[in-house]
């Protein structure tokens, strides 16, 4: 990638400013004057009083707020305590618009960050959550840390929960890399991160951002391009977040963490095919060691709207998935309670995955078929752990990373059929629209 030519003008000559720089911090901004303010005091801080001989800047890369969160970056008041003696000033750049598409984002925020991290010769690279309510110095530091001596290149979080929550993440998303990529990541998807300045300098190089799936793909894509490339991963320990007042639906995001999995495992299929033995990561800070309440669900709802879907695109999952997987799915679909043991739910997984192989369904319209599979397994988990404690639930989720580890890779091929009716699955799409949210 040309560095120069992928940045604004003005973002341009404001780096050439800055000159070379050993840590850059980078805030991914969109609407968050709720916390901002915290976030650049806590990045401000920990600049001036834990790396006080390194060059340091912080870019935050706004996508087009209208609730004024650049005006509070740039007229950012620190008190006394704040004010530590530095020769080094924090730097803030402000409101960077993607130029792709003509839609802001992550991908497009990040990608600036690199570009911006790969003109100043950056060493250390973090990107922190300008929506995180606990960012502190210590926080900051924690991040920037084991990079900056060297003890690894990218550093993801990793979020002390209840094993009943963050269902996407447990039933699908860290088991199903933790089996391909052999890699004990515990949290494929965050919004925070550490890189080193080379692996950031590797990523602008890459052709992920030209790809439409980066609106979505891009933190799983960057810890999965991470492990495929043999950077060193290690993790750490960071304050569990929460998607409170999201509006978007949990049809919606199913759908898009299927398709980034699918970008991802395209992209480094030689990789996992030949992975073996699972790497366990080192992390750094401190285990909150409390389990987090529990997040109530209305696991019956969601049983039921799955089974309406399911019923309802029933013609669809026959013509795609294996006879024998499929009459497995429609038996424990007909059943009284949800259920959905793990071995059928890996089978379904990986048929899944086979038939988008196969070319049996465009893949956009398979993550559609997937999603009230998915809905159905949930409801399956929370109904039969309602009463259990969290010892015996965590106890399940390892067993199921087993289930996906031991289970085959290649389902048993199929012949290729006809592609699934367009017209068909568009009508079924329609009638799945359910009121779910994340």
């Amino acid at each position: 990638m040309d560095t120069e030519s992928s940045l604004p003008d003005a973002l341009l000559r404001q780096l050439i400013a800055v000159g070379q720089v050993d840590v850059l911090v980078g805030l991914p901004t969109l609407n968050n004057a709720a916390t901002i303010e915290s976030v650049v005091r806590a990045v401000h801080v920990s600049f001036t009083r834990d790396f006080p001989r390194l060059r340091t800047v912080m870019i935050s890369s706004d996508g087009g707020s209208t609730d004024g969160t650049p005006d509070l970056i740039r007229e950012a008041r620190f008190t006394e305590a704040d004010r530590v003696q530095t020769s080094h000033p924090l730097r803030t750049l402000h409101r960077v618009l993607s130029p792709y598409h003509g839609l802001p984002g992550k991908h497009t925020a990040l990608r600036t960050i690199f570009a911006a991290a790969e003109l100043t010769q950056a060493k250390v690279v973090v990107v922190i959550d300008p929506a995180g309510p606990s960012t502190t110095p210590e926080r900051v530091t924690e991040l920037i840390a084991p990079i900056a001596r060297g003890d690894v290149e990218f550093l993801a979080p990793r979020y002390r929960r209840h094993p009943r929550d963050g269902l996407l993440i447990t039933q699908l998303v860290r088991p199903l890399v933790r089996a391909l990529y052999a890699i004990g990541l515990d949290e494929p998807l965050g919004a925070e991160f550490g890189c080193s300045g080379r692996f950031a300098s590797h990523c602008s190089e890459r052709d992920i951002w030209l790809l439409e799936s980066a609106r979505f793909a891009i933190d799983l894509w960057l810890r999965t391009e991470a492990t495929a490339q043999r950077f060193s991963i290690g993790q750490i320990w960071r304050p569990a977040t929460t998607a409170a007042g999201s509006r978007t639906t949990l049809r919606d995001v199913v759908h898009q963490v299927v398709l980034a999995l699918i970008e991802s495992l395209r992209a480094h299929e030689s990789y996992w095919r030949n992975a073996n033995a699972i790497s366990e990561l080192h992390t750094w800070g401190t285990d909150p060691a409390v389990i987090p309440d529990v997040t109530p669900w209305d696991y019956q709802a969601l049983a039921d709207q799955a089974r309406r879907d399911i019923v309802e695109i029933r013609p669809l999952l026959e013509d795609v998935l294996d006879p024998g997987l499929f009459v497995g799915v429609i038996d424990n679909v007909n059943g009284t309670a949800p259920r959905l043991d793990d071995e059928l739910w890996v089978r379904t997984v990986y048929g899944v995955a086979t038939a988008i192989q196969h070319g049996r369904a465009a893949i956009d319209h398979m993550a559609d078929m997937f999603v009230p599979l998915y809905m159905w397994r949930a409801a399956a988990f929370m109904s039969e752990t309602q009463l259990e404690p969290p010892l015996a639930v965590q106890a399940r989720l390892d067993a199921l990373c087993d289930t996906f580890q031991e289970a085959p890779r290649d389902v048993p091929r199929m012949p290729p059929g006809p592609a699934t009716s367009l017209a068909a699955l568009r009508a079924a799409r329609t009638t799945m629209r359910g009121k779910h949210r994340v």
